[in-house]
């Protein structure tokens, strides 16, 4: 490699510090997710959050702001990582039915193995109600998930699995609503849920109301 073409020493001291401070926004956030999820929106501070995340109490303030601009942060954070749990579950090789049913798995199988985000999520969801900060990231969080939805039916539809008369629009918001009412409810009840039968059945009142 010529001199001209080799990375100076500032280059990659640079890629070193923005990587740095990628480990640590990140690392603050997973401890916001963990602090939202345990304590609500607002149960704790900027400085928890760094401390909770092995950094000083200042660094958030100093990357992200404000609180409110942590909830903002967080907001995105758990929409970027249900979209990627969606994506990684679904991928492009199911359509139709097989795309549904698989989103509607990574909403029951996180009541299993992701409790703490899903609570998170949650809170947050709960939270848009009263705080404008954070409300714009779950309107467009709701929306993708609906629209998520209406593609695998309107993918069945066209592959001739699902009925051409269902009303694509409401059963859309339906689907995504009444996956999160047994989600909340799993996450309230202190007694377990036996999620795989809830899954099972819901699944199959599904495909019996959109088949024939």
């Amino acid at each position: 490699m010529s001199a001209a073409t080799a990375p100076s020493a500032a280059a990659k001291q640079r890629r070193t510090q923005a990587e740095r401070r990628e480990e640590a926004e990140r690392s603050i956030l997973d401890a916001a997710v963990r602090l939202v999820a345990e304590k609500g929106l607002d149960g704790f501070t900027l400085a928890d959050a760094g401390e909770a995340a092995g950094y000083s109490r200042g660094l958030p303030a100093h990357y992200f702001g404000s609180k409110p601009d942590l909830l903002a942060a967080v907001a995105r954070y758990i929409r970027e990582w249900f979209f990627a749990r969606l994506e990684a579950r679904v991928g492009g090789h199911r359509r139709g039915l097989a795309n549904l049913i698989a989103g509607i798995d990574v909403y029951f199988d996180a009541c299993r193995d992701d409790r703490t985000m899903l609570r998170a999520l949650h809170t947050v969801l709960s939270g848009a109600l009263h705080n404008p900060v954070i409300a714009d990231t779950v309107v467009k969080l709701n929306r993708d998930a609906v629209k998520s939805v209406e593609v695998a039916l309107r993918a069945g539809i066209a592959n001739g699995e699902i009925r051409r008369s269902i009303d694509v629009d409401a059963w859309s918001v339906l689907i995504l609503s009444s996956m999160r009412g047994v989600v909340t409810q799993c996450l309230i009840d202190p007694d377990p849920l036996d999620v795989s039968s809830l899954r099972n059945t819901f699944v199959t009142a599904l495909k019996r109301n959109l088949t024939t």
